[in-house]
């Protein structure tokens, strides 16, 4: 006869805690989908969970939770686990009528780590790090419940297959077929060499418990070891991952930075790293492939709708990224070359022969510095659009009295920092912007030839503004186990003519001209040319320019390709912050400092923004002399207009200073009749105080609490931001702070803030 669970009372949840524990208390029941969870707090203050198995439970799987309990808590793991308590008797369970078992154990603080908001780099690599604790500290432990089939083993993915009938929609059932074969082709093989292990096996957000910092929090808890088992150590990283890319626009970025927590807690093999993707795909497909058999036999069930479309949603955001590109991702965030063949690259280039790719010769050729901080490209008017682009790169070479332009490599172009390329990434707004090739501006029809021998692997015309145009890329075949191609972009349409796929090509044969526009993407005459060691799966098309945070690994793809054009000298890209900072604090004063824990390195302003040299902007909110914008071409135009004459000071007669005045004047009210001109708001407060204290005679001010007025002498003496703040030194006498009239936060705030609801949902 089947075994039909009761519910279970508080009442008799206490009697439980009470006869088996010794423990009288507040008993409260918590949710539970496979135990009967209660809460308990005994009369001295200390919490518990008090577990109660459901009928038919088996009991070598609760001794085996017991272990690993006792496993972990005995090591220093630093972590809050929910320590197993002992009966009266000194056994770790009771069993109960039904096949039910009794489990007591100690309260894990916190808040479920899917209340955390948002779920920031610095909380996924946490996240990663908690994992990396799991796989560290229960590394050696073993119980024979801990070896079993079990559905949600990545590693046993392919039994999902069964459930493919139940899955709808076309797209669904492609992306399932998709992970099912690079699990099969990908994994699979590779599985019997990988590390193995008993893994907690279930790292996902309402398992995992936080503290209470709103500021920085931190991942404090885990609960909830009901899937334990014996499997390949890197799945408990895979599970995570899958877990912890959920609701972010840029998965792999996220998954990136999870990889980088556990590697530094438990290095990664490099075979683990080349099939941690497709184990990511195959957890979610587990999720997928459950929920759509669960649907099919419970379809009134919402719930199982919930828990199947966050799956579903990384699952296509993954299926749009290459494979190789997360493997060499995941490389990196284990620092580790993320290409590993740009190593043979290397070698190979060291001596290389090569054949000219342009004719140089009797050509004047300049470096061309297309970057975000350029002076050279002037202000955003030079290319706030491809046809004011094109002027600015003909008045460069024709300022320059040159023929070619040359330069782009792992340059940060501000061309690419609209609207119309802006992308929403994990921490706001992105843009992709780095540059990943060599561009030569020259004029239409300028001869292109091949560097080496190769063939044909593809030709495309990728039609469009600000797309390639005509292509051409060119597969080389170095050795046996090392292939790289090169890209040729913006030729003429007939360039193409007659060129198929696996034609060979010889070294210095003409392959190509350089095209107009709009031809060629609608861009001034050039060649983009470009190395690739991987095609990422792409055939007559490959990305050109990369997302700064991705930067490293598309350089590593598709390294510099300078040794391409010998004895040119390319621009300079920007020195990195650290190399930045180091000099200033050797040759700047301390007090001069800097904001934010990250520092901005910005080199550009157009209106209300700031760029930094990833070509990320800012809303400027800061920089309190730029009042209508930064490059206003008004202000610009009488800036340069006035000190290409004169630019002195008022010891000498000159009727702007006046006529400027009057106007100023036109907009105050009659009282205010005269002006004086300084040189920052430090000076107009430092001038005020002087008027104040020259008419009456007195010092004395009312300051309000955290101002600040300026650097000044007297401007520091009112501001207490700085004399109550580091290496000050308290207000002077003459002095007197006010608290800062805040209704939030002030001592005169009406009620205070409510507080924190303690109360966790288990999901076990």
């Amino acid at each position: 006869m089947e075994n039909i669970d009761l519910e279970i009372s508080e009442q008799q949840a206490a009697d439980y805690a009470l006869k088996y524990y010794g423990i009288n208390g507040i008993v409260k029941k918590l949710p539970g989908e496979v135990d009967f969870n209660f809460y308990l707090k005994n009369n001295n203050g200390k919490e518990y969970t008090l577990k109660i198995g459901r009928s038919g439970a088996d009991q070598q799987n609760i001794d085996f939770q017991a272990k690993i309990l006792n496993h972990l808590t005995a090591t220093e793991i630093p972590i809050n686990l929910p320590e197993v308590i002992l009966t009266l008797n000194g056994k770790e369970y009771i069993e109960l009528e039904n096949d039910q078992y009794l489990r007591l154990q100690k309260w894990v603080p916190g808040r479920m780590l899917a209340e955390v908001n948002p779920r920031s780099p610095k909380i996924l690599n946490n996240w990663g790090k908690i994992a990396g604790l799991l796989s560290k500290y229960l590394q050696g432990f073993d119980h024979i419940a801990a070896h079993r089939s079990y559905k949600w083993n990545p590693s046993e993915m392919l039994v999902s297959k069964k459930y493919r009938p139940y899955i709808v929609g076309e797209k669904e059932i492609e992306i399932a077929d998709y992970c099912w074969d690079l699990f099969e082709k990908e994994a699979l093989p590779i599985l019997p060499t990988l590390r193995k292990s008993v893994n907690y096996n279930d790292a996902h957000e309402h398992n995992l418990l936080a503290d209470f910092n709103l500021k920085n929090p931190a991942i404090t808890g885990v609960i909830d070891f009901g899937d334990a088992l014996f499997t390949e150590t890197i799945n408990e990283l895979a599970i995570a991952c899958a877990y912890g890319c959920m609701y972010l626009p840029d998965p792999l970025q996220a998954a990136a930075n999870m990889v980088k927590g556990y590697h530094e807690v438990r290095p990664l093999e490099e075979k683990e790293l080349a099939v941690l993707f497709p184990l990511i795909l195959a957890r979610l497909i587990l999720t997928v492939t459950n929920s759509a058999w669960n649907k099919h036999h419970e379809p009134d069930n919402e719930y199982l709708l919930i828990s199947e479309k966050p799956a579903w949603d990384l699952l296509q955001k993954f299926r749009k990224i290459s494979p190789a590109f997360a493997h060499f991702t995941f490389r990196h965030a284990c620092d580790l070359s993320p290409s590993p063949l740009n190593k043979n690259f290397k070698i190979w280039s060291e001596n290389a022969a090569l054949a000219p790719i342009i004719n140089f010769a009797n050509k004047k050729l300049i470096p061309f510095d297309l970057s975000v901080g350029s002076l050279d490209l002037g202000n955003n008017s030079n290319f706030e659009n491809i046809h004011s682009f094109q002027r600015t790169i003909n008045n460069l070479l024709i300022n320059n009295e040159a023929e070619i332009g040359i330069g782009g490599y792992g340059e940060v172009r501000p061309f690419y920092t609209t609207d119309a390329y802006k992308v929403e990434g994990n921490s706001g707004a992105q843009w992709r912007t780095v540059h990943l090739g060599i561009d030569v501006w020259s004029t239409a029809g300028t001869p292109i030839y091949s560097p080496l021998d190769g063939e044909i692997y593809a030709v495309q015309n990728n039609e469009g503004d600000c797309n390639y145009g005509p292509t051409i890329i060119l597969k080389h075949e170095i050795a046996n186990d090392f292939i790289f191609y090169t890209l040729y972009g913006h030729l003429t349409i007939d360039s193409l003519n007659g060129l198929k796929k696996g034609m060979p090509i010889n070294k210095g044969q003409e392959i190509a001209a350089i095209g107009p526009p709009p031809i060629n993407g609608n861009w001034p005459p050039h060649l983009h040319f470009q190395v690739i060691l991987d095609m990422l799966g792409n055939e007559g098309d490959f990305p050109g320019v990369a997302y700064p945070h991705e930067a490293v690994v598309w350089k590593s793809i598709c390294p510099d390709p300078a040794i391409f054009f010998p004895k040119i000298k390319m621009p300079e890209i920007n020195s990195p912050i650290s190399e930045i900072i180091k000099n200033r604090k050797k040759s700047l004063g301390k007090s001069l400092s800097i904001s934010y824990d990250e520092p901005l390195h910005i080199v550009r302003g157009y209106k209300q923004y700031l760029y930094d040299t990833t070509g990320r902007r800012f809303l400027d909110t800061v920089n309190n002399v730029a009042h209508v914008g930064h490059q206003h071409s008004q202000v610009v135009k009488a800036a340069q207009r006035q000190i290409g004459v004169l630019n002195t000071n008022t010891r000498y007669l000159h009727e702007n200073i006046t006529l400027f005045a009057e106007e100023l004047l036109a907009t105050l009210p009659k009282e205010l009749s005269v002006v004086h001109f300084v040189n920052s708001g430090s000076d107009a407060n430092e001038l005020a105080l002087r008027m104040v204290e020259a008419y009456t005679g007195q010092k004395d001010m009312i300051a309000v609490e955290i101002g600040y007025h300026g650097n000044t002498g007297r401007c520091i003496e009112i501001s207490s931001y700085k004399f109550d703040g580091k290496g000050g030194k308290g207000a002077p006498p003459h002095t007197h702070i006010v608290p800062l009239p805040d209704i939030f936060r002030g001592i005169y705030k009406k009620e205070k803030m409510p507080g924190k609801n303690m109360l966790r949902i288990w999901r076990k």
